[in-house]
């Protein structure tokens, strides 16, 4: 090893003999040892160069946004930079993320089923007259949100080019989120807006979860273009609860959130003993935040088991909670029949058992709590205690 590769911190003076060796330059002996030898020096320079130059650089800056049309400044800017690392949004050319421009809803649907990561579904039929290219480039994206209930199914145009307005981007993110139930729950409901006339609910659902805000006027503006910016905001803040992680915590230093079963009764065709009901749960949530409570400090209490209803005739028998194990035994029988209810995200089983005896049971699956958890972060609720 030449005295020049003493510069160089350990093992990359061996990187550099072998990247020598591998030039397949010939000539004399004593010129490739001076050449060798000058080559090294110089290559070491370099690297002590770079080395001194990436060591000096301030930690923690953040490149800044690749758009000459976003300023440090600019009120979004936070949010662009979001949904640009995200991959949700791309520039309108090389230099620009035109802003000030408004949002197509091929855009935007575009952007939601990057949010979801939904898969691609691409179609042979279409399902809109307007969207019947699959050579256009939003084809895919149109028929995706609208396999996965984003789009109403009873529509058969989309309009893919014109700007979509408020009331439709909140519309399109409750039905991304499963919550068109909810919303029909919710079109009753008090908004704090004068000017919303259609798709209350929706409306109302955006607005209770943080996505959509009005205006300092007392107006929501629902027939008002979004700008590319503005959606940007929108799909930014859902962006953040929605790729949230759910942490489970002891009952210790947190303000608890118990959303009791409804007794079971037998006025309904089977016992309805759902476990944190989903309405339910939505209200207490919302209840929450509107008496001041800091959401970060909540945690929701779900139940890791069960609630069984022995039913005879049309008299209840009995109505209790059951472990975890016992709801496992219950899934393990042949004669099981297992069911889900989206309207209270639970699932359920019935079995019949000896002396004309039917059972029901309530119980916590997978789906049930993830789709309970998910709505707690859209709440600003990320902590959960799990018992039986």
């Amino acid at each position: 090893m030449t005295d020049a590769a003493h510069y160089l911190p350990p093992g990359l003076a061996e990187g550099l003999s072998e990247y020598w060796e591998g030039a397949n330059l010939f000539m004399p002996r004593a010129a490739a040892e001076l050449g060798e030898k000058m080559m090294k020096i110089r290559v070491c320079s370099c690297l002590l160069v770079a080395l001194l130059l990436v060591t000096a650089a301030p930690v923690g800056l953040a490149a800044p946004l690749p758009y000459a049309d976003v300023p440090s400044d600019h009120w979004a800017y936070a949010d662009i930079e979001k949904v640009t690392d995200a991959g949700l949004f791309q520039g309108v050319d090389a230099v620009n993320f035109g802003v000030g421009q408004t949002m197509t809803r091929a855009q935007f649907v575009t952007a939601l089923v990057r949010l979801f990561g939904w898969e691609t579904v691409t179609p042979e039929t279409p399902t809109f007259s307007d969207c019947a290219d699959p050579n256009r480039w939003f084809y895919s994206a149109v028929e995706t949100a609208y396999a996965n209930g984003a789009l109403p199914p009873y529509a058969t145009t989309f309009r893919p080019l014109d700007p979509i307005t408020r009331e439709e981007m909140a519309t399109m993110i409750v039905r991304a989120l499963g919550y068109t139930t909810l919303a029909g729950r919710m079109s009753a409901s008090q908004l704090p807006f004068t000017d919303v006339t259609t798709n209350q609910g929706y409306i109302a659902v955006a607005y209770d979860l943080g996505i959509v805000n009005g205006y300092a006027s007392g107006l929501f503006k629902p027939n008002q273009a979004a700008t590319r910016e503005q959606a940007a905001a929108v799909l930014g803040r859902l962006y953040d609860k929605y790729s949230a992680s759910s942490r489970q915590v002891s009952r210790t230093g947190y303000t608890l959130l118990t959303v009791p079963s409804p007794e079971a009764t037998a006025e309904t065709a089977i016992p309805t003993t759902p476990l944190e009901p989903f309405s339910d749960l939505y209200d207490a949530l919302k209840a929450q935040r509107a008496a001041g409570t800091d959401m970060s400090q909540v945690a929701v209490v779900l139940t890791d088991g069960g609630i069984v209803t022995t039913v005879q005739g049309s008299r209840i028998v009995s109505s209790k909670s059951i472990s975890k194990a016992e709801v496992e035994a219950y899934l393990e029988d042949r004669d099981t029949n297992v069911y889900y209810s989206d309207t209270y995200q639970c699932a359920y089983l019935t079995a019949e058992e000896s002396g004309g005896r039917t059972v029901t049971v309530w119980y916590q699956d997978e789906q049930g709590m993830q789709a309970k958890l998910l709505l707690c972060r859209l709440f600003g609720v990320n902590a959960y205690v799990l018992e039986e």
